[in-house]
């Protein structure tokens, strides 16, 4: 029996890819003072809690209501901070805490990101 150059000998070592974890994101839909948000992205990755000006326009809040902040965040200058009370499950069964946001000035397909 000889072997053509098509045949294969299964190698039985682990690829690399094989050693890293498949992880796909986290979008909640949590109630952020009493509004019911259906895209917040949660980023175990970092540690800043960012809401984006559309989400506090629909929170009924502005800009006076913000803290004001000197730290940027990976370049970009916040318009300020806020603590809002999140609540994460259903009526049934949920989790409430205080949080804190810095409020960024531009678009994403999500309403936060939480870290």
């Amino acid at each position: 029996m000889s072997i053509t150059k098509y045949d294969t000998v299964a190698d039985p070592k682990d690829l690399d890819w094989s050693e890293h974890p498949i992880t796909f994101p986290l979008v909640l839909d949590p109630t952020i003072r009493n509004v019911r948000f259906k895209k917040v992205l949660i980023d175990g990755g970092s540690a800043l809690n960012i809401l984006f000006v559309t989400a506090l326009t629909e929170l009924g809040l502005t800009k006076d209501d913000l803290v004001h902040v000197d730290s940027p965040f990976w370049g970009i200058v916040p318009l300020g901070q806020i603590t809002l009370l999140v609540q994460f499950g259903s009526a049934d069964h949920f989790h409430t805490e205080y949080m804190n946001f810095f409020v960024a000035d531009f678009d994403t397909a999500y309403h936060a990101i939480l870290g």
